[in-house]
């Protein structure tokens, strides 16, 4: 049994728990969950298949089957899953992607791709673009109002753990307001790819 699977029928016994209401509240909160999954994947199909009816695409003998198969089992996986649609419509757009060009010899790279996807956050994905069209800005001179600037450190140290920014030393500053050692951020070859992948509509 998957981890996820254990999960469900470990919130369904905690909720048939509850004191007179556990039993319909169980029932509820699976139907309902189960429908919204439905509605998403579905929805996303339509949209997906509404877009690309104009598209020349390749054949099937183009793609390597079981690599394609297994880069769409997880793709609808991660549609019906997720909550904002904001990362729904970045799923959709990886979809038209691996469709439109052969999955083929390049699935470890389409892996990660949807891999990053999973992980990253709006907040990083704004910051990423952000480094993409200002190479060689500095690190402590990237701000956003209402964004704690520890929040904005962690989204980009992130963004180099996921391979997508590189960073090399600006200078050391000693003592005061701004010691420490500012670093100069770029987008690297991995993270301009992932754009041109999976944030670029086409």
């Amino acid at each position: 049994m998957e981890n996820k699977d254990k999960i469900e029928l470990i919130v369904n016994a905690g909720l048939q728990t509850i004191p007179y209401v556990g039993g319909p509240l169980a029932t509820l909160y699976f139907g309902y969950k189960q429908e919204k999954r439905v509605e998403r994947i579905e929805q996303t199909l339509k949209e997906i298949s509404s877009e690309l009816k104009n598209s020349q695409l390749p054949s099937l003998e183009q793609h390597n089957k079981d690599e394609l198969m297994s880069l769409i089992d997880e793709v609808t996986d991660r549609i019906e899953n997720e909550h904002l649609e904001y990362k729904r419509q970045l799923y959709k757009e990886y979809f038209k992607n691996i469709l439109t060009s052969p999955t083929n010899g390049n699935y470890e790279k389409r892996k990660l791709f949807l891999d990053v996807l999973k992980q990253i956050t709006p907040l990083q994905i704004e910051l990423f673009q952000f480094i993409l069209k200002n190479p060689n800005v500095v690190d402590l001179q990237i701000t956003k109002p209402g964004v704690d600037p520890s929040i904005i450190r962690s989204s980009i140290l992130q963004l180099e753990n996921y391979g997508l920014v590189v960073s090399t030393l600006h200078s050391i500053s000693l003592g005061g307001s701004n010691a420490g050692m500012p670093m100069m951020l770029n987008v690297s070859t991995f993270g301009k790819d992932f754009n041109e992948f999976c944030l670029s509509k086409k």
